[in-house]
């Protein structure tokens, strides 16, 4: 298991751009958190959006291997 981001804060209403790298698809990332969140593809970035209401929230990235 590979850490991607370790401990990153996303403020409120803002997102993580995460570069597409070594064939990794959007099945193969864990996203650990303590708020609610959106994780969605675009172009060649997997995009992790704070979808919590009133705070920021701590992420975590991890690959599957």
């Amino acid at each position: 298991m590979a850490i991607l981001k370790d401990s990153v804060i996303i403020p409120l209403n803002r997102q993580l751009f995460l570069p597409k790298e070594n064939n990794i698809t959007i099945d193969d990332l864990i996203i650990e958190t303590d708020g609610d969140y959106r994780l969605f593809e675009k172009g060649d970035h997997f995009i992790v959006k704070n979808n919590d209401c009133c705070r920021g929230i701590k992420v975590t990235i991890k690959t599957k291997e």
